[in-house]
């Protein structure tokens, strides 16, 4: 499946706004959905997935769990997304070796080369700026995406990323943006999305 482009994550569930928001956002370009939800209980996590499942199927795109290879096997998703403190790499790889594995490699080129050899599907870099979405990110010298180069297998940058600051990391070697408040805090999704898009082309990313 395509790992490149707009790589959109979802806030934590607190309503069905959730899902006007999300298709929106996919039938206006969206690339890739991740639903990340840490406060949700189990059930609600399975209900929630059911139905955006249902809308990246739709659409055409991959559908990825935040850490929980349980609900992703259970909903049948396409791939997991890992960070350091999750399920174990090698223990997903070998479960489920015919899911998108992507992992939060944060500052450290070292890790993501290490995963890119594991069979990790993508690498995720980041937080480069500040977040309102999650507090406690670790920031990281934007300067090591000059090494990403060397990652063969597609590299995302997560973490604060807005209209104004997009710019800065498109001039690296990278395949896409993900974004969270950038997208679902604006009215106007569809605008966002395109403006994005538009940002990602003129990089040659499309």
């Amino acid at each position: 499946m395509r790992l490149k482009g707009l790589y959109l994550v979802t806030p934590d569930y607190s309503g069905n706004w959730l899902f006007n928001a999300t298709e929106r956002a996919v039938k206006s370009g969206v690339d890739i959905l991740q639903y990340r939800d840490k406060t949700s209980s189990f059930r609600i996590k399975l209900s929630v997935g059911k139905k955006l499942g249902t809308i990246c199927r739709e659409y055409g795109i991959p559908f990825i769990i935040d850490d929980d290879p349980i609900l992703m096997d259970i909903l049948d998703a396409d791939g997991i997304h890992i960070g350091k403190d999750d399920v174990p790499f090698n223990y997903v790889k070998s479960r489920f070796p015919d899911k998108i594995i992507g992992v939060s490699t944060y500052g450290s080129l070292e890790e993501a080369k290490k995963y890119d050899t594991l069979g990790a599907n993508y690498v995720a870099f980041g937080s480069f700026f500040n977040t309102a979405t999650k507090a406690d990110a670790t920031m990281s010298d934007i300067n090591i995406l000059n090494g990403v180069g060397e990652i063969k297998i597609p590299k995302f940058v997560i973490g604060g990323i807005n209209r104004d600051n997009v710019d800065t990391v498109l001039k690296y070697k990278i395949s896409g943006i993900a974004v969270v408040s950038a997208i679902y805090s604006h009215d106007d999704i569809e605008n966002q999305v395109l403006y994005f898009k538009n940002k990602l082309k003129e990089h040659g990313i499309t």
